[in-house]
């Protein structure tokens, strides 16, 4: 009875199954040809496929068994009738389905992505999720900074059709992860005044940037004892999320602390100045000053003009507060004394001055080296000044009108050559030996006409007295008077020298007559 009650229950299983086959074929051979057409047409569409046919799938699952329950009874004989066209159309069914589980499994695959930034495709989500703590280690390491990467928060997938794409290798999957600038890392700020300036990898390096910052404007020479250092502006060091392309190293932070700041100032042209001096000065271009300046020429600079300059300057004002101590030179003083036996525009030195020297200990306090505040505790001389002592000349100058009458121009001369014929040719004037140096006076009151060089002349001195009458000094070494210049007889004009065409120091003079060279003794 056991084998009789459980061959009927097979027999209600298959007849049901006949039940179902006939209702389903219809189906299942439309929807086979729908999914040949589907291969036939390209793997594009496998994934919508297989959503859509699971819908299918599960409903004709349901129908299978509301008909296999209804159907159990009355299509017993008919299972033993068609028992072997069932058995082999179930077999077709299972073969087809296992073909396309195999089918979907080869064509799709899973794009990965980090924080939405897609980086490639693998077969199994476990090729990445399974490295990223190694990767977090390496950025960690490389960056110093703490970097991890969560599988669910920073990692995304999404199951395509990978037919047509690279399939990467766990390498391959490191690789791109570890050379993302876009990682998300926890790195610390330096903030300015409340304003995020630059990024570190972490506080020590941070900090370490600043003291760098610091170390830039103390001095390591003498004796200096820092009782403070700081700085001026509000500076904190905050923790931040933030990516890697935006951490700095060590170096390039006080770089950009030591640049990042500017300020302006108006540069007044001076007398010789040009725009290759003045850009060099300021470690500056023309094309910049033409920013700040529109109109600007090339061509075009006069003393006077005013030029807005901008310079790079550290964004953050390190302030230090030093007791030093230092030797440092004591000026000496100049004291003047009268004399009226010389004229009121001569001076003559008769005592030196010399510098003393004392060591100070102070407190200072700078602001990016420069001293905005000074306190002196204490001072030792080492050496005493010597003062200075000039003598001025209170004796009023004489008229600067000719007189008529001439004198030698120097004193302590000797003569080494006459006016007349010399060489081959005639020698206007009167040659007189000195030392280098040995005051010229002029030979008679009058106006400067030339001072300058005057080819073989050299150094060359020319006076007017009027009248026709010109005194004339070549190979001076140095000249104290300019064209223009009134002077009266017997005042210094020149120095002797050696300059031009001479072979020794000495005064070369003339005496000129209606533009003819006399001989001077003839007039002195």
């Amino acid at each position: 009875m056991d084998k009789e009650k459980k061959f009927r229950k097979i027999v209600d299983v298959a007849a049901g199954i006949i039940t179902w086959h006939d209702e389903a074929q219809i189906r299942f051979d439309k929807w086979l040809v729908s999914f040949w057409q589907l291969i036939i047409s390209g793997a594009a569409g496998v994934v919508t496929f297989h959503d859509h046919t699971q819908e299918r799938v599960d409903r004709l699952w349901l129908i299978m068994r509301y008909h296999t329950a209804s159907a159990i009874h009355r299509n017993r004989k008919s299972f033993i009738d068609h028992k072997k066209s069932i058995l082999s159309h179930f077999a077709g069914f299972v073969l087809v389905a296992v073909a396309m589980v195999a089918m979907f499994n080869y064509a799709t695959g899973f794009q990965y992505s980090y924080n939405g930034k897609v980086l490639g495709y693998v077969k199994n989500q476990e090729d990445v999720i399974k490295i990223l703590d190694l990767v977090s280690a390496e950025l960690s390491k490389e960056y110093g900074s703490q970097i991890h990467i969560e599988a669910d928060e920073n990692i995304s997938f999404k199951n395509v059709v990978v037919l047509d794409k690279d399939i990467d290798d766990i390498d391959t999957v490191l690789k791109r992860l570890t050379y993302m600038t876009d990682m998300e890392a926890q790195a610390y700020g330096i903030y300015i005044d409340g304003q995020c300036f630059v990024i570190c990898e972490s506080k020590d390096a941070a900090n370490a940037a600043l003291r760098n910052v610091q170390k830039s404007f103390m001095d390591g020479e003498g004796e200096i004892k820092y009782l403070r250092v700081g700085f001026k502006e509000n500076v904190e060091i905050r923790q931040m999320d933030t990516k890697l392309a935006y951490i700095s190293g060590k170096k390039e932070a006080v770089s950009k602390i030591m640049d990042g700041g500017s300020k302006e100032k108006v540069y007044v042209v001076k007398a010789g100045d040009t725009y290759s001096g003045i850009t060099s000065k300021f470690d500056t271009t023309f094309e910049e000053l033409k920013e700040n300046n529109p109109k600007l020429k090339e061509d075009s600079l006069f003393p006077g003009d005013e030029i807005l300059i901008s310079q790079a300057v550290p964004a953050l004002t390190v302030v230090t507060e030093e007791e030093a101590t230092y030797a440092e030179k004591v000026k000496y003083k100049t004291e003047y004394r009268e004399d009226d036996s010389l004229y009121e525009n001569v001076t003559k030195v008769i005592q030196k001055g010399v510098n003393g020297k004392r060591v100070v200990t102070a407190r200072i306090i700078r602001e990016n080296g420069e001293e905005v505040g000074k306190e002196v505790l204490k001072t030792e001389t080492i050496k005493k000044s010597v003062k200075k002592i000039v003598i001025k000349g209170t004796k009023k100058l004489p008229k600067t009108a000719p007189t008529g009458t001439f004198i030698m121009p120097v004193s302590g001369y000797t003569l080494t050559s006459e006016f007349g014929w010399r060489w081959g040719r005639n020698h206007d004037g009167l040659d007189l030996a000195c030392p280098t140096g040995t005051p010229i006076h002029a030979s008679d009151g009058g106006t400067v006409v030339y001072a300058g060089w005057y080819s073989g002349y050299g150094l060359f001195i020319e006076i007017d007295h009027g009248s026709g009458m010109r005194t004339r000094y070549g190979h001076c070494s140095a000249i104290n008077v300019s064209v223009g210049d009134k002077v009266y007889q017997g005042q210094k004009i020149g120095e002797v020298g050696n300059t031009g065409n001479s072979y020794g120091s000495h005064c070369h003079f003339e005496i000129v007559k209606n533009g003819t060279a006399v001989d001077p003794f003839n007039y002195l």
